[in-house]
């Protein structure tokens, strides 16, 4: 397979106290050792640095397992989510003009659907610019004033074929339904979403390759992600795949 396009990265920044969502660990990075330590250690002129890591799996840019959704125990874990999900086709469609702590339905995709003249095809990702992170990241807002989707949105994009979404606040459902309506449908649906994305301003009204691969994490409900867009424009990167 040929891929020929601009690289946009659409990852957040991984730091000590960086925002989380209410209730989840937070983020610490430490220095482990030092080159004077283990230069000591080591004794032969050789030195190296190496840090330490504590974060939630759903802390920083992330990816939600089925298992962190459903109460079935055999609700599939972040290292069972097929790849093919995580390496898809994906439209971006804007919703930054909907209000904060609201909720947007289908006819409001539908009519940006309509507007760049896209199309949500079987095995597409959807991802969607709210502006939130944009307006609000770094803020209190950031954690409570996010829009969401609606049970009918899901439903919709979901019944349209794509088999992931990813949303640039922390959550696809709005922060005051606590009936959580986005995330019980993909419980019910064994669909997976992302969070914590940043950058969709510019991938808005286009088709784009989309890679955002989990970590390999046993049983873990969740796991961060170095997602990524390839863009059709420009020719900075251009290799092959075999498969």
């Amino acid at each position: 397979m040929k891929m020929k396009g601009k690289i946009i990265d659409l990852s957040q920044e991984i730091y000590t106290c960086m925002p989380v969502y209410p209730g989840h660990a937070k983020t610490v990075i430490w220095e482990h050792m030092s080159h004077e330590e283990s230069g000591r250690t080591i004794g032969t002129g050789f030195s190296c640095r190496s840090s330490g890591i504590m974060m939630c799996d759903h802390g920083p840019t992330h990816i939600d397992s089925a298992s962190h959704l459903s109460t079935d125990p055999e609700a599939p874990s972040v290292d069972q989510i097929p790849l093919k999900y995580c390496i898809t086709s994906a439209i971006c469609i804007d919703v930054s003009d909907v209000p904060p702590q609201t909720q947007f339905g289908p006819e409001k995709i539908k009519e940006e659907l309509k507007r760049w003249k896209l199309d949500i095809r079987p095995g597409d990702t959807v991802l969607f610019f709210t502006g939130h992170f944009d307006r609000y990241y770094g803020k209190p807002e950031c954690s409570t004033h996010q829009p969401g989707l609606t049970r009918e949105a899901t439903e919709y994009i979901i019944d349209k074929g794509a088999v992931n979404f990813g949303v640039d606040n922390k959550s696809p459902d709005m922060w005051l339904d606590k009936t959580y309506p986005c995330h019980m449908v993909c419980r019910e649906r064994g669909i997976t979403h992302i969070g914590n994305l940043c950058n969709l301003d510019k991938l808005v009204g286009k088709r784009f390759k989309f890679i955002a691969l989990p970590l390999r994490i046993r049983k873990g409900t969740g796991s961060p992600l170095r997602a990524v867009a390839i863009s059709h424009e420009g020719d900075e990167v251009h290799w092959d795949l075999d498969s």
